[in-house]
């Protein structure tokens, strides 16, 4: 055996035990990671792993708000209804024995637009005459909420839309006194939303 070796042109293994062969550690010589003496430089620190879940996704967490109860209406209601008025249907009327005070009428007016093209000079610029759209509501749209004593006819309270009443398409008519009453809404070339509600009936 030893001449087929010496016959193959083997040469003696260098001390230490290393044979030359890249690629090749001696089982005396300790792996990276397994065990070695290299010294730490410091400049991680060891910590805890962050965990995870066991199917490899974190699962969210959801919160649940408080619930809160909803807060009633302390008021009764007695009339909820959107209608047009025009000159076809410009007046109803209701009568209401109000015995638990208050007597609130809330009202939204959509009034009919009008669009007019007028023919004026520009403040800017060139100062030419140039056509100018304008928009805005009907002279012929108005609303009015009229709550009369029924008995004597004096008005307790009023408001409305148009003529004296402004342009405010949002109103709130309240009567906090107990009544007989006659309820007269009024109107033209109006859509209008009334929602009317008392303390009891």
């Amino acid at each position: 055996m030893v001449l087929i070796l010496a016959s193959a042109g083997c040469a003696e293994l260098p001390p230490g035990g290393e044979s030359g062969w890249s690629g090749v550690l001696s089982p005396s010589e300790p792996q990276d990671g397994a065990g070695g003496t290299d010294a730490d430089p410091g400049y991680l620190t060891p910590a805890t792993p962050y965990p995870t879940a066991t199917n490899g996704m974190a699962s969210p967490t959801l919160s649940t708000p408080p619930q809160t109860a909803p807060t009633q209406d302390p008021y009764v209601t007695l009339y909820n209804r959107t209608t047009q008025f025009n000159l076809t249907h410009a007046t109803e009327a209701f009568s209401f024995d109000l015995t638990a005070p208050p007597l609130i009428i809330d009202f939204d007016v959509e009034p009919e637009m009008v669009t007019r093209v007028k023919h004026a000079k520009s403040d800017y610029l060139d100062r030419e005459y140039k056509d100018f759209t304008q928009t805005y509501p009907s002279e012929d749209s108005w609303f009015t909420v009229t709550v009369r004593d029924r008995e004597s006819g004096e008005i307790v309270a009023e408001d409305g839309f148009g003529k004296l009443f402004g342009t405010d398409t949002h109103k709130r008519v309240f009567v906090g006194t107990l009544g007989d009453y006659l309820i007269q809404l009024s109107g033209n070339e109006v859509e209008v939303h009334v929602l009317m509600r008392a303390g009891g009936v």
